[in-house]
Parts: C-alpha cells; sequence; structure tokens
C-alpha cells in the first residue's frame, strides 16, 4: 500500500502545465438556453437539457457544445422510446385511440434499430465529453469547489506560464 496522500497545497515539481478549472458548486444560474432548432426534444429529452444547463459543468461550456448536448439530450427520448416498446401490447395498439403517439413511437424505434446498448454507449461518452463524470471532469481538468473560491484558469496562471490574456485583446481590439 501506498503511503499518504500528499498536502493539496503542496507545490508539485511536476506541475500540470494546464491549469485546473473550478467550477461553482451552485451550478450555472441564469436562464436556460433553448434547444437548437433542429431538434425535437420529447419530455424526457427536455428535462434532460434543463437539468443539463443547471449544473457546474455547464459553466465551463461554450456555445459549440450546444449541439453535443443537444444529441445527448435526444438520447434520453431514445432510451424512453426503447423501454416503451417493452410495455405495449399489440391489441392496445389496434385498439388505442392515440393513433398518432403510436406512429410518433413506431418511427422512432424504426430509427433505433441498433438497440438500447448503443445508446447507453453514447449517452456514456457524451457525458465524458461534457464533463458530466468523474473520468470526464478529470480529463477536462475540472473541479467543482464552494462559490467564494471559484476561478477559471485564464484568471490566474500558474508560475512559468506566461498569461496571454491581454496580448489576445490587444490582437483582437486591433482587428
Amino acid at each position: 500500500m501506498p503511503g499518504p496522500l500528499p498536502s493539496e497545497n503542496r507545490r508539485r515539481r511536476n506541475a500540470p502545465t494546464v491549469p485546473t478549472t473550478k467550477l461553482p458548486v451552485t451550478g450555472r444560474e441564469g436562464p436556460t438556453p433553448r434547444p437548437p432548432s433542429w431538434l425535437k426534444l420529447g419530455r424526457c429529452g427536455r428535462a434532460w437539457w434543463k437539468w443539463a444547463w443547471s449544473t457546474p459543468q455547464a459553466c465551463a461550456w461554450a456555445p459549440g457544445h450546444e449541439a453535443m448536448i443537444a444529441r445527448r439530450a435526444s438520447l434520453e427520448d431514445d432510451l424512453v422510446a426503447i423501454g416503451a416498446v417493452h410495455s405495449l401490447d399489440a391489441l392496445e395498439l389496434l385498439e388505442g385511440e392515440d393513433g398518432k403517439a403510436v406512429k410518433e413511437l413506431v418511427q422512432r424505434l424504426a430509427a433505433l434499430a441498433s438497440g438500447r446498448l448503443a445508446i447507453c454507449r453514447e449517452m456514456r461518452e457524451l457525458d465524458d465529453r461534457l464533463g458530466l463524470t468523474p473520468k470526464g471532469m478529470a480529463a477536462l481538468r475540472w473541479t467543482v469547489v464552494e462559490d467564494g473560491s471559484v476561478t477559471q484558469a485564464a484568471a490566474a496562471p500558474p508560475d512559468g506560464v506566461a498569461d496571454l490574456t491581454q496580448r489576445r485583446r490587444r490582437l483582437t481590439d486591433a482587428s
């Protein structure tokens, strides 16, 4: 067994070159963005979309992440559609008055011929890329902290790393 963990405040000689981004534990504030217009989300997809935008990880998402988040939300609807197949009865389909709902379900299931396992794999992969899993958080070098100690990675670069924020600002302002 290895010895005790080093102190969190101890300075490492091989300090990481990419600083850690600290995210507020309370999550993202402000209104939830609208899903992209090309996407039609069901009830579960809309619920997941709203939840995802309230997480601490949402504070670090860029505008380009919206398509990936939308894909992940639509997978929630796909998973529900597959689960609905097991509870369907052929007689209910024939006698049911809600033909439109049945038609939408059948169309969605036809598109999901690959099955539940492939959907779950894709959900896990997207969760990692969006930082919604511990593995994803570690890969992105994100940590969740109390609101009082939130600092963005670009605010204070570690020792030995040049702060290019001012230079970038000058270059963009000159354009």
